[in-house]
């Protein structure tokens, strides 16, 4: 695949304010893997999701750290993707908005507390995830972006 743009004024509403929180989404992802102290990622909840306890805080901390990469390089694909009319970059920014959502909900549910300032992220990945499934989202992606992984001209 070759990404020509970083924004594309000629999708709909739903796909721009989709591919703009993506890209805030990762640069917030970035900030807190550099440890600026502002931004932050659903995906440094990520060790929630095992079980058995760590036995060091350092492989609870590289879990974080990897998930959050991941979370960021895959927000920024996504933003990419979408903004080059590729149907890779809308079901990957789908899914990792929807890992985005589901893991507070999975955390919540193990007992965890989520506290106050995580609350308005959430809601913003919520927002994220219900644009990108949104159906004009759906259809404009359906009929329009490519799937082959050829550039169109």
């Amino acid at each position: 695949m070759r990404f020509t743009r970083w924004w594309n004024p000629s999708l709909p509403q739903t796909l721009l304010y989709s591919v703009m929180l993506l890209y805030f989404n990762a640069a917030f992802s970035l900030f807190a893997l550099m440890g600026l102290g502002i931004g932050g990622s659903a995906y440094s909840l990520a060790p929630v999701l095992f079980d058995s306890a760590f036995d060091s805080a350092a492989r609870f901390d590289a879990v974080q750290t990897v998930a959050v990469l991941g979370g960021t390089l895959a927000y920024g694909f996504g933003g990419l993707g979408i903004a080059n009319g590729q149907k890779l970059g809308w079901k990957v920014g789908v899914a990792v908005a929807s890992g985005a959502v589901l893991l507070p909900v999975i955390a919540i549910g193990r007992g965890f507390s989520l506290g106050g300032t995580n609350i308005i992220p959430f809601l913003f990945d919520l927002a994220l995830l219900v644009l990108l499934v949104h159906p004009m989202s759906r259809s404009y992606q359906r009929i329009w972006f490519d799937g082959s992984s050829r550039p169109r001209r």
